[in-house]
């Protein structure tokens, strides 16, 4: 595969664990990789799109700011996780390094909750956080990675075996071997192509 950079993001629904919808900002297409966390813009804009996933989903009316050396730590923090889950499905021994680095993320925030109830409306729980919304959602994802690491589900993580694919998914159904329907739709005609060389329909 080539290891060039493009700037174009896949903007499908989230479906996946945060750990792994966080990994997936990674992709591939026609054999490019495309970087899905482009500028602190593009990373505001998933932190956003993936709100509903984080074990405390930050309030809409709160701004969410990246800068770029945010940009830069979420994404080293990504390429960890990365190869976190691929160490993990290929029973593999993980870079001490990674491991480092998810830990020092778990630490860099730290949320409780209170009591928001005010007038004739019901109560609910909100929590406050020690740092700002980008870091904090490196925390929670750091914090989401070592539970979804550690516990039952992580034996459902799979690497997509769509040709030319760099995606991770959960396995939620015992047949499932791609993380789409069109990665599976490749692979059958990659595999009739094989089948069939001259046959190009």
């Amino acid at each position: 595969m080539t290891e060039h950079l493009i700037t174009q993001s896949d903007h499908h629904a989230p479906v996946e664990p945060l750990p792994v919808e966080f990994a997936n900002t990674l992709s591939a297409s026609r054999g490019v990789l495309v970087e899905g966390l482009s500028s602190p813009a593009a990373l505001e804009a998933w932190l956003r799109r993936c709100r509903g996933l984080f074990p405390h989903p930050f309030p809409e009316d709160v701004p969410i700011r990246a800068s770029e050396q945010q940009l830069l730590h979420t994404r080293m923090l990504r390429d960890s996780t990365r190869r976190l889950l691929t160490a993990r499905i290929g029973r593999t021994a993980p870079d001490p390094w990674d491991v480092a680095q998810v830990n020092r993320a778990c630490a860099l925030s730290r949320s409780w909750p209170v009591l928001a109830w005010e007038g004739e409306s019901a109560p609910r729980a909100a929590h406050l956080r020690t740092t700002d919304t980008a870091t904090d959602a490196r925390a929670q994802i750091a914090r989401s990675l070592v539970a979804l690491l550690t516990g039952e589900h992580s034996a459902l993580l799979r690497i997509c075996r769509g040709p030319g694919c760099v995606l991770f998914f959960s396995r939620n159904h015992p047949r499932r071997v791609w993380c789409s329907d069109g990665c599976g739709n490749r692979a059958r005609v990659a595999r009739h192509r094989e089948r069939h060389p001259g046959d190009r329909t």
